[in-house]
């Protein structure tokens, strides 16, 4: 009974909306808000990373420990402070389905968040968007994490903000790969220039991020080589 108790407790999704206005994911994770505080929670590979503010958007010190349903086991874990948030080494993968209740304690009171993660979808890829593939694990996964949700270098590109459709267009994603791009959402500081790209492996690379996007859910179909660089809204 208290398995079952636990499992309804972990699925449960805490709503995004907000009284005190939008919140804002600085480090790629979920944002959810619990009373006073909004919280941010991100799955790495081994580990998980939690960031708590209040409505201003400034860190605010906590401790606690978080609890994870990960492939019908629980685990429990201290989150230790890092930065300007907690972090704690679990067996976990960045692309794995799980749901977490997060424990933590503000100037001696007690904070409980709740999130779950889909499980990321790879799919078979050919052709130019397999060439990206390679490209991209060679590359881009370093920072963008090879199932596309982020490190902690870089932002998750399987993420609505990337989206076809989205304001961040085929273009952007292409000047980003060529030349770089400056820091304008995240708190990853400054995109620098890939090393080791070479002349039209950024449309390859393209091709396996939208496929990966919309294997996921994420915009329409995926693009190809000879797509449309200027497709999308972005600029």
């Amino acid at each position: 009974m208290k398995t079952r108790l636990l499992t309804l407790a972990l699925l449960l999704v805490v709503p995004s909306a907000l009284a005190h206005g939008t919140m804002v994911a600085f480090f790629g994770g979920q944002i959810a808000e619990s009373g006073d505080y909004r919280a941010e929670f991100a799955v790495r590979d081994g580990a998980i990373r939690v960031w708590l503010r209040d409505h201003d958007d400034k860190p605010v010190k906590a401790s606690g420990k978080a609890t994870l349903l990960l492939n019908g086991q629980k685990l429990e874990a201290d989150l230790a402070a890092k930065d300007d948030g907690l972090t704690a080494p679990v067996p976990v993968k960045a692309k794995d389905k799980l749901a977490a209740v997060l424990g933590l304690v503000v100037d001696g009171k007690p904070v409980s968040v709740r999130f779950q993660q889909a499980e990321m979808v790879a799919p078979t890829v050919s052709g130019p968007a397999e060439a990206g593939r390679k490209t991209f694990e060679a590359v881009c996964a370093t920072c963008h994490g090879g199932a596309l949700r982020g490190t902690d270098n870089g932002p998750p590109l399987l993420h609505p903000f990337y989206a076809l459709g989205s304001a961040h267009g085929d273009d952007v994603i292409l000047a980003a790969m060529n030349d770089g791009a400056k820091a304008h959402m995240w708190k990853f500081g400054d995109m620098p220039k890939p090393q080791g790209l070479k002349p039209g492996q950024d449309k390859e690379v393209l091709a396996y991020i939208r496929a990966v996007q919309a294997a996921n859910g994420l915009g329409g179909a995926p693009a190809t080589a000879a797509a449309d660089p200027h497709a999308g809204h972005g600029h």
